[in-house]
């Protein structure tokens, strides 16, 4: 790697966590005939949860919110409900991670 790399200094690993959840909302979306807790929305929301979860941990300050983003996607998502989370609930979800790791970025440096 570079002197000066991103990864080193880990200025862009926030982009993990959109990546993570839009991406399996965008394979759900290209690939929907999966089981209905298996689906790649669902499992990139997670993913996506624990990441933002594990970056506000390597924060100095720490943000409750981001820290608290897997317990509500183990509610959300894994939790069998009478009705599977469906394509709205993955989306508004991943928009809801985004925004939370754009907060967590510029509040919490």
């Amino acid at each position: 790697m570079a002197e000066g790399s991103s990864l080193k200094d880990r200025r862009h690993l926030w982009l993990l966590v959109p990546a993570l959840s839009w991406g399996g909302v965008i394979a759900g979306i290209i690939f929907p005939f999966s089981p209905p807790y298996l689906a790649f929305g669902s499992v990139g929301c997670v993913f996506g949860s624990i990441a933002i979860a594990v970056l506000a941990l390597t924060r100095q300050r720490k943000d409750i919110v981001s820290l608290c983003t897997p317990i509500f996607a183990i509610i959300i998502f894994i939790t069998p409900l009478e009705t599977p989370p469906g394509l709205l609930t993955q989306v508004l979800y991943a928009a809801t991670l985004t925004a939370l790791v754009m907060r967590l970025e510029k509040r919490f440096q």
